[in-house]
């Protein structure tokens, strides 16, 4: 299929370019001669034009102009040639036009020229090529990503198997606490009864779009069995239905120099770091700016700030609520900055450090005003301070100051959601250092945070017994009577790669061990990897995999996650994967 479709500037330089060429090549020929004459002629401009009608890049009127144009470019130099020699006289009668000899060398000097300068545009807008795609399709990049793998999930069977689902029980609750003594329990996670050989997979694919020099904007769906923020797996069965798409990434970026970008939308972490305090699949909501400045040809510094919202405050709640009785807004949002250095000491050698300082505001739980459900209302005034989601870890308190109901105060409704008890500050150190023994890669990792919010008082703020940590104590021999609470504001992380880090070729490989060391309120368990401790804090254990290329862009990898808790009842869990993976 040939293009048709003639672009303004493209059709500028046609016309200027077969001017030139028609001018000087018809030498002394009759510019009489139309191109809409049939008949062979002995001009090779005029012969052009014909071609350029019949393959649909210029229209008859287009050519009929040009050879218009270049009769009276001719007559005017003509002209102006009787004017600057008045006494010449070469025979010449009234009417002729005088058109000035070119020699052969040059005219084919000249249509060379035209020719090449015309094929190249051609060639680059694609308005000359069979089957050629629209130019804008170049400005447009695809990737993806396919993941599928067996898993299966092993807990000792001397696990404490009363671990509440805090998470869950703030997003289907309120739960009300007075039915424990019927029988009824809040959501409990297993942790004794084994998952062997689930199939589960990952699938990516995104489009960026280069809408000018400096303007890319991009878009991407994943998988996913829900919308939790850090994890993209789809387990598979159930009943063989259909799967979710999510929208995973959609963001603008500005480039406005080589060393600084901003970008604003949802988009990957901007961030040097690992899987310590944020899983390797967490996308941002919001706005970062970007900074690199090299030194020197062997040191380059960089910085990262942002702002990132967490949860917006409903605008209707409480639904019940009338005027100023809704809730003013307490929005929650991360702001950050990071600034590092690489250092380039050869090809192969390589070592990135960088200061991180993630400030995460209004994540604390607020205890209510003294809440009267029994007259019939459904919410309380702090409510919104609940986390929207949860994994496990974390030290929580129960929200709502609940009046006793008057009429029947020993057997009341009780209906509660859990805030977090603590703020997160979290200052981090990472660095990575890659060199090669030999011909073989190997890069060492080494993650530290710190929460710089934490103080163990701050859990217990509270006055009469209320809002008192309902998580994190250590066993005790009386069910009856809890344990020590414990918790702790720190966490690390160590790791070896032996290999190609990113096997993306036949045969590369590699091996890896960590260890993993994460206190309870060290971060927020909900942007944790899931993969380790099936996501959260309050966990320690090491980490082993291998990678191993079959193809170009697609490997297959083993791993083992080794877990249990730090502090708290007991709570081991391992995980085993085999997967195989491509990329495009």
């Amino acid at each position: 299929m040939k293009s048709s479709i003639a672009k303004p500037g493209s059709t500028r330089l046609h016309r200027r370019a077969l001017c030139l060429a028609v001018s000087l090549l018809l030498g002394g020929a009759s510019v009489s001669v139309l191109a809409q004459d049939a008949a062979p002629s002995t001009n090779a401009t005029i012969n052009l034009i014909r071609l350029m009608v019949k393959k649909g890049l210029i229209t008859q009127a287009d050519a009929d102009g040009l050879l218009a144009q270049a009769k009276s470019e001719a007559a005017q130099a003509a002209r102006q040639t009787a004017q600057a020699n008045p006494t010449a006289n070469d025979g010449a009668q009234p009417g002729d036009v005088r058109v000035p000899y070119v020699p052969q060398s040059v005219r084919n000097q000249i249509r060379d020229q035209v020719k090449e300068e015309v094929i190249a545009q051609a060639k680059s807008e694609h308005w000359a090529e069979p089957n050629a795609l629209p130019e804008w399709l170049d400005r447009i990049s695809w990737s993806g990503d396919i993941h599928v793998r067996d898993e299966s999930w092993l807990f000792s069977r001397s696990n404490s198997p009363f671990f509440i689902d805090y998470g869950t029980l703030n997003r289907t609750g309120p739960f009300d606490l007075s039915k424990i003594t019927q029988g009824v329990t809040p959501p409990i996670f297993n942790t004794q009864q084994n998952r062997l050989n689930m199939l589960r997979l990952q699938a990516h694919i995104g489009m960026d779009v280069k809408l000018g020099d400096t303007i890319t904007a991009g878009i991407r769906l994943g998988s996913g069995n829900d919308n939790n923020p850090v994890s993209t797996t789809q387990t598979l069965g159930g009943g063989l239905i259909k799967k979710n798409i999510w929208l995973d990434r959609a963001w603008i970026a500005w480039t406005p120099t080589d060393w600084a970008k901003a970008s604003a939308g949802r988009f990957a972490n901007p961030f040097l770091a690992t899987d310590l305090i944020y899983s390797n699949e967490l996308n941002f909501d919001g706005i970062a700016g970007q900074f690199k400045v090299p030194f020197n040809d062997s040191l380059d510094t960089f910085a990262t700030v942002g702002a990132f919202p967490i949860e917006f405050t409903g605008n209707d709640t409480p639904s019940q609520a009338l005027g100023t009785e809704k809730n003013t807004s307490y929005d929650k949002w991360l702001t950050a900055a990071q600034i590092g250095a690489i250092w380039k000491f050869d090809q192969d050698t390589k070592l990135k450090v960088a200061l991180a300082y993630y400030y995460f505001n209004r994540m604390q739980g607020q205890l209510s005003q003294p809440c009267a459900l029994y007259t019939g209302i459904n919410f309380c005034s702090t409510d919104d301070t609940a986390p929207q989601y949860m994994q496990k870890g974390n030290t929580v308190f129960l929200l709502r100051d609940i009046i006793p109901d008057p009429t029947n105060p020993s057997n009341y409704a009780q209906p509660q959601l859990v805030g977090l008890a603590y703020n997160y500050h979290l200052a981090n150190a990472t660095g990575q250092f890659d060199f090669k023994v030999g011909q073989t890669p190997v890069r060492l990792q080494a993650d530290y945070v710190r929460n710089m919010a934490y103080h163990e008082s701050t859990a217990f703020r509270y006055p009469n017994g209320l809002g008192q940590p309902v998580n994190n104590f250590e066993s005790s021999s009386d069910p009856n009577v809890p344990g020590t609470y414990k918790s702790g504001p720190v966490a690390w992380m160590v790791r070896g790669v032996v290999g190609t880090p990113n096997p993306m070729a036949a045969n590369e490989w590699n091996v890896s061990l960590g260890y993993k060391y994460i206190q309870p309120d060290s971060m927020l368990d909900s942007l944790t990897d899931q993969n380790f401790h099936l996501g959260g804090t309050n966990a320690k254990g090491f980490i082993l995999t291998a990678d191993y290329g079959i193809a170009p862009n697609t490997w297959i990898s083993a791993r083992y996650f080794n877990s249990k808790e730090v502090f708290g009842p007991p709570l081991s869990i391992d995980v085993m994967q085999l997967e195989i993976s491509s990329k495009f």
